[in-house]
């Protein structure tokens, strides 16, 4: 039954600039499950502890607005000094044997896909400090591409367990496939974190659906309403709990904590979106079968 949600969000303000800044601590963490698999591999490593130590320093700075726009406008000098330190650790890992170069320069892989997601989150985010409240023009071709990066990246990290596919074609058995069903226009009006919302709304199907199911997005504009539909074939809601997901740090009674990644914020971010631009948010989930998130916006704000 498609329930729409009604919860009054009453969050402290350092709990709405976590809320905002969720994807980033999402990538903060990869940052750090990939650099201690390096440092697993070196054991003590100067340049392992370098990046661990920029890491710290990126996370800290994420309690302050003020810091954290600061140190996001530098964060392309930190990916380079990452960069740097990596390739410093292959450089002088000649003692290291084949096999463990080779996961190094594909840690160095992994790496250097994040950070670039990293710097695509950063100019979304300084946008959104410099027009907090107001939507933007953003090209259709360019959220489709960004879509699928982030995704080729998550799973170029399983380890194999599990790839991804954008056309049915090419689906393989092991491969999640996202039906991204965007506009035929070139461009789409939206709040200026609504991309953000569609990532955490994808992944958070991905993550709670099994490998192999399909994932659709929809958005559709028209001169009245935009339209994003979100559906997945996963393990669905609790109906008690539907009311209740969009709140803060809020788990379903059917996820366990050691199951999950990232700290629970996807739905209270894409609910708190929707609301401050005076739009509508509806769940539909049936446990053990799907969930469809709807968000609807009026278009003329």
């Amino acid at each position: 039954m498609k329930v729409e949600i009604q919860t009054t969000l009453n969050l402290k303000d350092d709990q709405n600039w976590k809320v905002k800044l969720h994807s980033f601590y999402n990538l903060i963490q990869a940052l750090y499950t990939e650099t201690y698999s390096l440092k697993d591999l070196l054991g003590n490593n100067k340049h392992i502890e370098n990046i661990i130590a920029v890491l710290d320093k990126i996370q800290a700075a994420f309690s302050d607005p003020q810091q954290t726009k600061d140190t996001l406008e530098e964060l392309s000098m930190f990916r380079q000094y990452i960069t740097d330190e990596i390739d410093m650790t292959i450089s002088e890992g000649s003692s290291l044997g084949l096999s463990k170069l080779s996961e190094i320069e594909k840690s160095l892989l992994h790496f250097e896909k994040m950070l670039a997601v990293a710097q695509d989150r950063t100019d979304e985010f300084l946008t959104f400090i410099d027009y907090k409240g107001k939507r933007l023009s953003f090209s259709i071709e360019s959220l489709r591409f960004k879509m699928k990066e982030v995704f080729a990246t998550m799973a170029s990290r399983s380890g194999g367990r599990y790839g991804v596919a954008f056309n049915a074609e090419s689906k393989g058995e092991k491969d999640y496939f996202f039906d991204l069903q965007f506009p035929s226009t070139t461009e789409i009006m939206l709040p200026v974190l609504f991309p953000d919302v569609i990532r955490d709304l994808l992944a958070n199907s991905k993550k709670y659906s099994p490998i192999g199911s399909t994932i659709s997005c929809k958005l559709t504009t028209d001169p009245e309403v935009t339209t994003l539909i979100v559906h997945d074939e996963g393990r669905g809601i609790p109906q008690s709990n539907i009311d209740q997901v969009v709140n803060f740090g809020y788990r379903g009674e059917n996820v366990t904590e050691d199951e999950t990644f990232g700290d629970g914020f996807g739905l209270t971010k894409a609910y708190m979106i929707t609301k401050e631009h005076g739009g509508r948010m509806f769940i539909d989930s049936v446990e053990g079968e799907y969930t469809t998130i709807t968000i609807e916006l009026p278009t003329n704000i």
